[in-house]
């Protein structure tokens, strides 16, 4: 014999995990969808151990690296203006990084190979603000120098 509260439970079940099934995936295609018109593009190599920036615009790239002495890059770092919408083509040149900036949410693998895209917003604060850029995927002796900063300009 068939319970009608039974049938009625595992329905309820079904539909809410059906409808919360069709809401997450409306929601990850629009979290993953490329704004129209970013402000800016910038192409992200991770090497062994240091990130370079490529900026497609005015055909330039910046190598920088990291001194844990002073906590300071040099050679370049990923600028962009404040309020800016950021597009970032990541790859790698070797082994597999991962392109983190804590503070924003950012999060993205490098991988040899493959382009993954992302794009972020810069926060609107005052220019010279940095930001902590580094590789949280283990990808060898130095990875705990592969670190650059974001600078708002």
């Amino acid at each position: 014999m068939v319970n009608k509260v039974e049938v009625a439970w595992t329905l309820a079940t079904v539909v809410l995990i059906a409808g919360v099934g069709v809401y997450s995936t409306v929601l990850l295609y629009h979290l993953d969808a490329l704004p129209a018109n970013p402000t800016e593009y910038v192409d992200v190599i991770g090497h062994q151990w240091y990130w370079e920036f490529c900026y497609p615009v005015n055909n330039t790239c910046f190598n920088s690296s990291y001194d844990a002495a002073t906590n300071s890059v040099s050679g370049g770092a990923l600028w962009a203006p404040p309020g800016a919408v950021v597009q970032i083509n990541v790859t790698a040149a070797d082994v597999i990084h991962s392109f983190n900036i804590p503070q924003l949410g950012v999060r993205i693998d490098a991988i040899p190979g493959r382009t993954n895209h992302f794009a972020f917003g810069v926060p609107n604060t005052s220019p010279g603000t940095e930001y902590l850029i580094q590789c949280t995927e283990f990808c060898g002796t130095f990875h705990g120098t592969m670190r650059s900063f974001l600078v708002v300009t």
